[in-house]
């Protein structure tokens, strides 16, 4: 189980990093630090340079400069098998010709451990991930989900400090990557490994992490709990990326400290945000879909808008709307009770926005 002392210890470190292959800088001077026990995401988009970190970590690659320690001792020039850390793979690499067993077994034999401790081990590791019932079986015989939590067993049976995990659920249906979403989450509480988990899936980063790095063109753009990075992103791309967003274009009118009045199509807004801007410069205002409210009537730091149309989809409502100015907003309201009568396309309304969830970004 999970140590709130541990926690805060640091795991792996890259202090930095910098990996190039030929002229192509794939990361560019990376300074990151994940603690112990922690389910720590790498989160990007193809290309940003979250696998390549992965690999460096692992021993795959080796980093043009700086250092990757693993607690605290440097383990750049270190070979993969030297290390006490674990990958697990998109494509699971289980082996066909062998039983479940076997394959969980597998890394403890190459270890030259005793039988009988790969026996006792690999009955834990049957229980943890709940296949005792498939311990015989060809892994071939196996759906993807199961064919997962082999392969997760088999990188978890040798204890290893760290675990690697390169998008391990992008092969399976929407159904079970949700499933296994919330078993990964429960396998690194119960075992207290650091997992460190690639992906370019928000949903996946924002359900399971402890914490979050965002990465962009080899760059780490901002590191936090899932919370911190989607309310109060660093800048437009991360807001962009994680999740939905409306982006106005605005004016700063005056600042008492984090708050902002600012000016746009027509209205005055109050917006929150860390940017140290005078008044009179040009902003962008983020604002999520599902912290505002729609409404018929004016009111106090609300937009004027047409309601273009909308999209009942059972627990929420989307409200597609245009600004007076022609910019296109997205409002998302739960729909809390049947009684309510659904606003008509054309209607005049307003977009009431709250103070707090409107954030400020520097242009």
């Amino acid at each position: 189980m999970k140590s709130e002392t541990d926690f805060t210890q640091p795991s792996v470190a890259a202090e930095g990093v910098v990996k190039k292959f030929g002229t192509f800088t794939a990361l560019k001077r990376v300074d990151l630090t994940i603690n112990q026990n922690e389910f720590f995401t790498l989160l990007g988009p193809s290309g940003c340079g979250k696998t390549t970190l992965l690999r460096l970590i692992a021993g795959f690659e080796s980093p043009t400069e700086g250092e990757i320690k693993l607690m605290g001792e440097n383990i750049a020039t270190l070979p993969p098998f030297k290390r006490p850390i674990n990958t697990v793979f998109q494509n699971y690499a289980l082996f066909p010709h062998m039983t479940v067993s076997e394959n969980i077994g597998f890394g403890l034999k190459m270890l030259g451990k005793p039988r009988a401790e790969i026996a006792a081990r690999v009955k834990e590791m049957l229980a943890l991930v709940q296949l005792e019932a498939f311990a015989k079986r060809r892994t071939g015989q196996l759906s993807g989900g199961q064919q997962q939590r082999v392969a997760l067993a088999r990188a978890l049976a040798p204890s290893p400090r760290v675990l690697l995990l390169d998008e391990p659920l992008s092969a399976l249906d929407y159904k079970l990557r949700k499933e296994m979403q919330v078993e990964l989450k429960r396998l690194q509480t119960e075992t207290g490994i650091t997992f460190i988990f690639v992906t370019h899936d928000q949903e996946e980063a924002l359900t399971m992490s402890d914490r979050i790095a965002v990465l962009s063109a080899g760059e780490v753009l901002q590191v936090g709990d899932a919370r911190a990075i989607y309310d109060r992103p660093a800048d437009r791309f991360v807001a962009d990326f994680i999740g939905e967003a409306n982006f106005i274009a605005g004016t700063i009118e005056s600042r008492d400290g984090a708050q902002h009045r600012v000016t746009l199509d027509g209205a005055t807004l109050s917006a929150t945000g860390d940017v140290d801007v005078a008044p009179g410069t040009a902003v962008t205002l983020m604002i999520r879909p599902e912290h505002v409210q729609v409404s018929t009537e004016a009111s106090a730091n609300a937009l004027p808008a047409r309601l273009e149309r909308t999209v009942f989809l059972g627990t929420d409502t989307h409200y597609y709307l245009r600004l007076h100015n022609g910019e296109p907003f997205i409002a998302r309201e739960q729909n809390r009770s049947a009684a309510t009568a659904p606003l008509e396309p054309g209607a005049d309304v307003y977009i009431v926005v709250d103070p707090q969830s409107a954030r400020l970004l520097k242009d």
